[in-house]
Parts: structure tokens; sequence; C-alpha cells
């Protein structure tokens, strides 16, 4: 029989808040890689708090690796959306980023145009007015980036005949 340990959340706590020091310690020392796997260890004892999630990105940031930037950003909003508009883009400042040139997605590589005919789009609408693809703004777009991918495990259980019925219904 285990007995609940009461000092677990401050142990916690307190070694995520040794592995946030030593990230800073060496950002501010140019080791980038170390800096992402120091954030990622204090995330690994916080993982639901803001501040973990924004030092992980930041490193990714100095690290030029702005896609796992983008997905850390994303789940920071999602954890705390009042202290994310207070403080994500001074953070990103800091780094010499602009919030929304990072939070922005790439466009995708157009692929070559086929012979079928195109879905027509809605009046005043063009490709260049959707810069998040199907998704309607960036949270969403956000959200659909952080999902895992599909496993052939998945595909191969999935009744699809009953999705598309879904999906076709009017």
């Amino acid at each position: 029989m285990s007995f609940p340990n009461p000092l677990r959340p401050v142990t916690s706590r307190l070694a995520a808040a040794i592995w946030s020091w030593c990230g800073h310690r060496r950002l501010r020392r140019g080791d980038h890689r170390g800096a992402i796997q120091a954030f990622h260890r204090a995330l690994a004892r916080r993982p639901e708090d803001f501040q973990p999630l924004m030092d992980v990105a930041q490193a990714h940031l100095h690290a030029r690796e702005i896609e796992e930037a983008r997905r850390f950003l994303a789940q920071a909003r999602e954890t705390d959306p009042t202290r994310y508009d207070l403080r994500a883009a001074a953070i990103l400042a800091r780094c010499g980023y602009d919030l929304e040139s990072v939070c922005r997605p790439q466009p995708a590589p157009r692929p070559a145009p086929v012979a079928q005919a195109a879905r027509p789009l809605a009046r005043g609408v063009t490709a260049e007015s959707l810069p998040y693809g199907d998704c309607q703004d960036v949270d969403e777009y956000a959200r659909f980036r952080a999902m895992p991918p599909i496993t052939p495990a998945e595909i191969a259980t999935t009744d699809w005949d009953a999705i598309i019925g879904d999906l076709m219904d009017d």
C-alpha cells in the first residue's frame, strides 16, 4: 500500500524551477540544444504550466525551429489565454520575432493542378484569403497541427463508410 506524498507538488515545482533556471542560463550562454533539453525537463515536471511552455517555445525560437515553437505557443495559448495575450508578444520580441509572423502558418507548397474540376470557392473568397487552409482561424489551425498523426491501426479499424455517410448527410 502506498501513501500519497504531500511534498510531491512542492518538489515538482522546485525541480521545474531548477531546470528552468538551468535552461535560462544555457540560453544566455548560447547553448540552444542544452536550453531546449533543460526546458523540456522543466515542462515534464509541470506539463500544464504556462511558463515552461513559453520557455520551451522561446528556446526553439533561438534555435530557429519555428514549427516546434509554434506548437508550444499554441499549447501555452490553450493553457492560459489571458497570460498568453499579455506576455507572448514581449517574450517573442526579446527573441527577435514578431508574434503575428511566428503564429501565422507558412503557406504550403501548392500541388500541381489536376484535370478534375476544382471545388468552387464561396463568393468573394480567394485562395489567398484563406491563409489557414480549411481552418477558420489560427486557434483552429494550432489545434489541428497539435493533433497526433493517424496511425495505421486507426486506418485499418475505422469504419470509413459510416464516417463518409455522416459527412454526406445534409
